[in-house]
């Protein structure tokens, strides 16, 4: 394993839960892109990254999860941004436009403001950026990547997406529910839309998933067991599953085999 003690960091955003959502996103292999500020940069004297270099991914909490390799890297103005890259970002944005007012948000923000020394600044057409593209080299800490996943799927736009959780279950997946029906990845894969913990295609509300007490183990090189508890529309579960490595080159380093959930009785 890779010491990461030896790597520089790298690091998106700022700690706290945009940062949770896109180390998350870079774990489940849903994030192969992300876009900087040239600005940041020159602020901090720091030299631009350069493709073949590798860094070590840092959560909020300060602690090592991945290695990551630069692939490409792209200074242009912000105005020229494409879809791919829009996309590839892994913030479930589909369009540039949508992708761009998240971006400005975050870079009108007082915490980057405060970090470029500079209570006014916006960005334009003209700003430019650095547009990079990178991959997962080694997952230093499979358990937090399991629990990346785990959180991802309780997200409801990727609940809704039957592309985006194809990529977080594993070929051989199975789950016993609450209600002890056994489902098979296709029939998950189908009514996933529709379950508690998404977005109601009727009214737009959403009922995310709440979760506590997230814990897991590594019970082998391959496989990491998590335990924890949910509630959804007032209904508490206590869960357990099992998170292997893919071992299919398909971009997801780990996937979800199996799933467990048991009802937690009211007063409990």
């Amino acid at each position: 394993m890779t010491d990461p003690t030896q790597l520089a960091s790298y690091e998106l955003a700022f700690p706290g839960p945009l940062r949770d959502r896109l180390v998350a996103a870079v774990l489940t292999g849903t994030k192969t892109a992300t876009t900087s500020l040239l600005a940041e940069y020159e602020t901090a004297g720091a030299p631009l990254p350069v493709p073949g270099e590798r860094s070590a991914l840092i959560d909020s909490a300060g602690h090592a999860v991945a290695v990551v390799e630069v692939t490409g890297v792209r200074v242009l103005p912000l105005g020229d941004v494409d879809l791919r890259h829009a996309v590839d970002e892994g913030e479930g944005h589909r369009t540039v436009n949508a992708w761009r007012a998240a971006h400005e948000r975050f870079w009108r923000g007082d915490a980057l403001r405060d970090a470029l020394g500079d209570a006014e600044f916006t960005v334009d057409d003209t700003t430019r950026v650095v547009a990079e593209r990178f991959r997962v080299v080694e997952v230093l800490d499979p358990v937090a990547a399991a629990v990346a996943g785990e959180l991802r799927l309780m997200d409801p736009a990727v609940r809704a997406s039957r592309a985006a959780a194809e990529r977080l279950l594993d070929p051989g997946f199975t789950e016993v529910g609450a209600s002890g029906r056994l489902w098979t990845r296709d029939k998950m894969l189908a009514e996933l839309p529709g379950m508690d913990g998404g977005t109601d295609r009727g009214t737009g509300d959403v009922t995310r998933h709440q979760s506590a007490g997230m814990a897991g183990v590594l019970l082998a090189p391959d496989l990491v067991h998590l335990t924890y508890e949910t509630a959804v529309s007032g209904r508490r579960a206590r869960r357990s599953s099992l998170w292997r490595r893919a071992a299919d080159g398909s971009g997801t380093p780990w996937r979800i085999y199996y799933h467990q959930a048991t009802p937690v009785p009211e007063g409990m």
